[in-house]
């Protein structure tokens, strides 16, 4: 499998010259093999896809928050009349993934739908393990406030771990948000993975002002990383406030030949 990441900025897309190393688009990573090519949310990052020539199109939205949908819309397949591109998402508060986009992108918010771009596109709702194509897709309920999913990917023996939207902890504001995946649920999730993908958008200095908001931190990816053997990890969800020298500092603290802060245009082979 081929890994681009295309966008590692959490909460709101950011811009200038302290973001140019990390980037500012947000969540979108890009998984291919030979005939798939499987976009792990839509954030504004999915709109720098690369060429991906005649492969088929898959996109799977981990949670509907604004972030990860919004990049949809300048997708470049989707403007390709000869181009199908399936769309999977778990239904929330009773709607869809497509009654979902439907609300968020047509009148009077946007100009069109996403069914009136040109491509052929197929919204499916995720109920179970799927394969798509020659790709093996399960997922489980992540911590984040409305739901969302940590997603696991196969293929030929490798995997991938996308745990983004992920909070660590029993007890998620005042039990307020419930606890959907618990430290030894993910643990599992993520056993003998080639790559986990974690999200780490705050310090654990900061992680108290922010419990609830469903995001975790490095030294909480380090122990998953090591209680799963997962083989690498790879943090994203870069807080829109943490220009490129604080990101610089919270990795190299952490830094090592398996460690690493995601940056977008990193491809990663596994």
């Amino acid at each position: 499998m081929k890994i681009t990441v295309l966008g590692a900025r959490g909460s709101i897309p950011v811009d200038g010259r302290g973001y140019m190393e990390f980037g500012g688009a947000t969540s979108c990573v890009l998984i291919e093999t030979d005939d798939q090519a499987l976009f792990l949310d839509a954030g504004t990052g999915i709109m720098h896809s690369p060429d991906i020539g005649d492969k088929a199109i898959s996109v799977i939205i981990t949670h509907p928050h604004i972030d990860h949908l919004m990049g949809l819309t300048f997708f470049p397949y989707l403007m390709k009349r000869d181009r199908r591109i399936d769309v999977y998402g778990a239904g929330r508060d009773g709607l869809s993934i497509e009654e979902q986009y439907v609300r968020l992108i047509g009148q009077p918010f946007w100009p069109l739908t996403i069914p009136q771009y040109p491509a052929d596109t197929h919204f499916i709702d995720l109920t179970g393990p799927v394969m798509i194509g020659d790709i093996s897709v399960t997922f489980m309920e992540s911590n984040h406030p409305g739901g969302g999913l940590v997603i696991r990917v196969e293929h030929d023996g490798r995997s991938v771990v996308y745990a983004t939207d992920y909070e660590h902890g029993e007890s998620l504001h005042g039990g307020e948000h419930p606890v959907r995946c618990s430290y030894d649920t993910l643990t599992e999730m993520a056993r003998d993975t080639d790559l986990l993908i974690y999200d780490a958008q705050f310090t654990d200095e900061e992680y108290p002002t922010y419990r609830g908001f469903g995001h975790s931190t490095p030294s909480e990816g380090l122990k998953v990383m090591r209680e799963s053997g997962a083989r690498s990890i790879m943090f994203v969800h870069h807080d829109p406030r943490h220009d490129d020298e604080m990101l610089r500092a919270m990795e190299d603290a952490v830094r090592s030949d398996t460690v690493s802060f995601a940056r977008e245009g990193d491809v990663i082979v596994i």
